[in-house]
């Protein structure tokens, strides 16, 4: 087969692509690019990765609008990238929401830079079908990192906020890093997401590692103020919080406006309210990173600071509890 490839002038990864291109079934074709988009990162250096002579494509499509910023739409614009980059383009994000927000340009920078001699193209890709695992090994953690470590880079305001966050609060600490859900994840259990644990069950667990760890302090990153007091009375001074605001009124929008109501839907009286809600999230999650250890429910913010920490944790624990 090598020998084929040398004499056609034609690369594995090429021929896979020729062949999903062709493929009409759906599913088979998404099984194909999953494939495909896999091996490419695993076997791509990005940092070394020669791009001059591609031609940009930009990307303005996303699964779904995204009123906010939040970790799964970072998903989906890596998933899109990579699918520009395996396909010999340079990515750049120009996804704006219904409200004509570009939520990556909000937090982040751009990876490339376009030039008036760079032939341009539109990626017609929502969702790329890249397998992200549910609970990434160490192994997983280190693959998927990459990605991160070189494409998700937050812009000057944004790191001058995280660096602020960080000196002020966890820094020259030992920390154990702790995530626990609650809202419309817990309340809705959406199909196929992994089902959260209880307060109790973390607090139990955390109680257990706390010594262990020789952490003196916990960080803890919920978006429900009753979870915070849970923890408090549990660990009396040695909670730490970052600045955000908190969205328990969330079970009275969804006792009032019935059980498709999202997290979303909670607003607050000030300014730019959706900018800083999800400048409030990301930094929580950035904090999280940072972390000496994690224990955290499985989510899109566990998972993501597992990949922005990079195997770096002296302990890392996600709840394994099936799906809902």
């Amino acid at each position: 087969m090598n020998n084929i490839y040398k004499m056609y002038g034609i690369l594995p990864n090429d021929l896979m692509r020729f062949v999903e291109n062709r493929v009409k079934n759906r599913d088979r074709k998404a099984l194909l690019q999953s494939i495909r988009l896999e091996k490419y990162l695993r076997t791509t250096d990005f940092e070394k990765l020669d791009t001059s002579k591609y031609p940009v494509c930009y990307i303005t499509k996303a699964t779904w609008d995204y009123p906010l910023f939040h970790m799964y739409f970072i998903v989906n614009m890596l998933d899109n990238f990579l699918f520009c980059l395996s396909n010999k383009y340079k990515p750049v994000i120009q996804f704006e929401n219904s409200k004509k927000i570009n939520l990556w340009e909000q937090f982040l920078e751009q990876s490339y830079f376009v030039s008036q001699k760079d032939k341009k193209y539109q990626c017609d890709e929502l969702d790329a079908s890249l397998s992200w695992p549910l609970n990434p090994t160490k192994e997983e953690i280190s693959k998927f990192s990459k990605l991160y470590q070189t494409f998700v880079k937050p812009n000057e305001q944004t790191q001058k906020y995280f660096d602020n966050e960080y000196e002020n609060l966890i820094k020259g600490k030992r920390v154990l890093g702790v995530l626990c859900r609650g809202t419309d994840y817990t309340a809705n259990k959406p199909k196929n997401h992994p089902i959260q644990p209880e307060a109790d069950a973390v607090i139990a667990l955390v109680k257990e590692k706390l010594d262990e760890l020789k952490c003196e302090w916990i960080y803890l990153a919920t978006e429900e103020e009753k979870i915070v007091k849970k923890f408090e009375k549990a660990f009396p001074g040695k909670i730490l919080v970052n600045k955000r605001k908190y969205y328990d009124k969330f079970h009275t929008i969804r006792e009032n406006q019935g059980e498709n109501a999202r997290i979303s839907w909670v607003h607050f009286e000030r300014e730019n309210d959706n900018f800083y809600k999800s400048l409030e999230y990301f930094s929580s999650v950035n904090l999280l990173s940072k972390c000496t250890a994690l224990i955290a429910g499985n989510c899109g913010g566990s998972r993501t600071a597992l990949y922005l920490n990079n195997n770096c944790y002296e302990y890392s624990y996600l709840f394994d509890l099936g799906v809902y």
